[in-house]
């Protein structure tokens, strides 16, 4: 379960000489509900929302001990409740226009995900709202992710503010239906199981992959390709049926549910690009909020197993073909991203799992070994987050199904994207 933790923030405006076009932010006492966070990490998140914004133009930050010169301790300071009746109270006390509630709530042992908007006093409307950010628990990473929190919020980045009747549309905003079809697979002979998931006028697929086991890394006695991460191979059993997508998470669907754009090649049906781990990871979780279904990046070996063609694979060089003009975009053919599902499918009905761009995937790099493992998740810490899969500029070896390559979880490139995969427990 989530452990919450809730950050208030007042954005006061005072009428002076000095600060006549200011608006002085007030960061109250962090809130740990759980009571599981370390006090020190609760006063660093404060201190750097508090930096961020008094860094932004126009805003000015300050701390609980000034808020207690103006308002006292007050009861909701603790209990970091934020109902109509105490914003209207705020405002009576401070003469704040608006409050900024930012909200933070455990990933995994070393990310927090942090979400805020920004309440207008008198009506108690949203004003504005920020997507998902995704921190670390070091100092860098927090200090990075209130500092982009601030800017989209109230920043040159903040994000544009929608009227009434657009908030009550993207607050209800949920899949309309999930449909099930089944396909042929003419390439591969082969029926297919796809799901279509509704988000108001935009849609995307999903594929079916059926549990079962592969053999997972490069066997140098059979491939004279193998690179040192690549091996040794080894079995892997995948226990869990799961949907993966039909094709990389394109523009269309990131900004239908994200509400930007970070993209360098521009185009509604090409892959998203430019985004980090952390950013992919934040996707998943809105997804995961607006739809009630638990979507997130693959693990490697879901990866691998997908690319491979699941269990009906045929241990194609790349996903779908020993031929890689047939099923990748490569070695910077266009110079740019391509639309996504021009090309062959693999054997499971998924596409561009060769080029296009390179794939987020869940776990942290780390080198194999030979045990036979069941639902690997990948070691619990590390350096890197593994990419794979290849892009429009990688060499035809850079696209091999059993290609490996990482990166750190901040990091953004024109050919890195992902795709989502969902476990059809709720179906």
């Amino acid at each position: 379960m989530k452990k919450r933790i809730i950050f208030v923030l007042l954005i006061m405006s005072f009428v002076s000489a000095v600060y006549a076009q200011n608006k002085k932010v007030a960061i109250l006492e962090t809130v740990d509900k759980e009571g599981t966070v370390p006090y020190g990490i609760r006063l660093q998140l404060r201190s750097y929302l508090t930096y961020a914004i008094s860094c932004t133009p126009g805003y000015e930050g300050y701390d609980r001990v000034d808020m207690s010169q103006i308002m006292g301790e007050q009861n909701f300071q603790r209990t970091g409740m934020v109902s109509d009746e105490q914003i209207r109270k705020l405002g009576e006390m401070t003469g704040a226009t608006s409050i900024l509630v930012a909200e933070a709530a455990t990933y995994d042992n070393a990310h927090l995900i942090i979400t805020a908007k920004i309440l207008n006093v008198e009506s108690a409307s949203v004003e504005n709202s920020a997507p998902p950010q995704v921190s670390g628990i070091d100092p860098d990473s927090m200090q990075k992710a209130c500092t982009e929190l601030a800017a989209k919020l109230v920043g040159s980045g903040r994000t544009v503010v929608l009227q009434e009747s657009e908030q009550q549309t993207k607050k209800n905003r949920t899949f309309s239906s999930i449909i099930n079809s089944k396909e042929r697979n003419n390439d591969a002979q082969q029926e297919i199981t796809t799901i279509t998931i509704n988000l108001g006028i935009v849609s995307f697929e999903m594929v079916l992959v059926e549990a079962g086991s592969f053999i997972m890394g490069c066997n140098p006695d059979t491939d004279n390709s193998c690179e040192d991460d690549e091996i040794p191979y080894h079995r892997v059993i995948i226990s869990h049926d799961y949907f993966i997508g039909k094709f990389e998470v394109t523009q269309e669907v990131w900004e239908a549910v994200m509400d930007y754009n970070p993209s360098i090649n521009m185009a509604f049906d090409r892959p998203v690009e430019n985004v980090s781990w952390n950013e992919c990871v934040a996707f998943c979780v809105e997804l995961s909020r607006l739809t009630g279904q638990t979507f997130r990046l693959p693990t490697e070996a879901e990866w691998e197993f997908a690319a491979h063609g699941g269990k009906n694979n045929n241990y194609t060089k790349y996903s779908g073909s020993s031929n890689i003009s047939a099923v990748a975009w490569y070695d910077s053919k266009g110079g740019q991203t391509h639309p996504v599902g021009k090309l062959r499918p693999n054997e499971i009905g998924a596409y561009d799992m060769s080029g296009n761009v390179w794939e987020w995937c869940q776990d942290w790099y780390n080198i194999y070994n030979s045990k036979t493992l069941t639902d690997p998740l990948g070691p619990t810490n590390g350096t890197y987050k593994v990419l794979r899969g290849g892009g429009w500029s990688s060499s035809a070896s850079n696209c091999r199904v059993l290609n490996r390559d990482c990166d750190e979880q901040d990091s953004r490139g024109p050919a890195t994207g992902f795709r989502v995969v969902m476990i059809p427990e709720k179906l």
